[in-house]
Formats: structure tokens, sequence, C-alpha cells
């Protein structure tokens, strides 16, 4: 059984898109038992460390969202093709398959809140109150596949 892989990503310099990865940098500080990967974006070279992960939790900004989401993800639940930049977790964990022939059997995409998409680095209010709950959903979520 691996360890728990955690991917938060997002553009820290457009406020609330950096959500992602403010929560993952919480999950980095607050939890033992897991790795924490931060990127700005998912790229196809992300797929051979997924891949060998048995469990991985993508955090993310959700527009939109009244309150956190956590939405349980399979390669087969994306819905385009692969491309050759940006992909959606579903698509990377489509892409592991494809190039290692397998994916990690527990995936979950986690969606924080956010509305505030202008230029700064600071999470707006709103979004930053769901980062505590974030944390605790993967700590809750990482002990369900591998107790800690």
């Amino acid at each position: 059984m691996s360890i728990p892989l955690v991917i938060g990503y997002g553009n820290t310099l457009r406020r609330d898109d950096g959500a992602g990865i403010r929560a993952a940098e919480l999950v980095r500080e607050r939890l033992a038992g897991v790795d924490v990967l931060t990127v700005h974006e998912l790229q196809p070279d992300l797929a051979e460390t997924v891949a060998a992960r048995d469990t991985v939790m993508f955090l993310d900004a959700s527009t939109g969202a009244e309150t956190l989401l956590c939405v349980r993800i399979d390669p087969d639940s994306q819905d385009e093709p692969v491309r050759s930049h940006s992909l959606t977790p579903p698509q990377l964990l489509a892409l592991c398959r494809i190039l290692f022939g397998r994916a990690p059997g527990d995936a979950y995409l986690v969606g924080i809140p956010a509305d505030d998409f202008a230029f700064g680095e600071s999470l707006s209010m709103r979004t930053a109150s769901f980062l505590d709950s974030c944390v605790a959903l993967v700590d809750g979520l990482a002990r369900q596949v591998s107790p800690l």
C-alpha cells in the first residue's frame, strides 16, 4: 500500500485560483503520512508519479460551489480526449493507464469554493474559510485508505 498523494494546483497570482495550492501547503504542514505536490496545472509529466500511487487527491478551486465538494473520479470519467498540455484529473488518470497500465484505485477531486480570480496573492475570506475543512477532509480520506 503506497502513501497517499495530494496534488494541489492552481494559480496563486489569481487570488482564489490558488486555493488548491494553499490547501495542499496546509496538508503538508499538518498531516503526516501523505505526500504533497503543488503545481500550476496538471501536466502529462505527472503521470508516472500518479500511476505509482494507490490513492491520489486533487485539490482545486471550484467556481460557483457553495460548499466544499469531494467527488470520486476514475480514468473512465473523463469525457474529452487527452491533450498534450494541461489535463483534468480524469484525463491524467486515463494517461496513467495508457502509459503505465495502471491508475490509482482511489482518486478524488476536492473542489474548494472560489469566486475571486482577480490579480492578487491572497485568498478571499470566503474561500480561505474552507481551507481547514479541506485539510480535515483530506485527513479523513487518507485514514480511510491508509490508516496513519
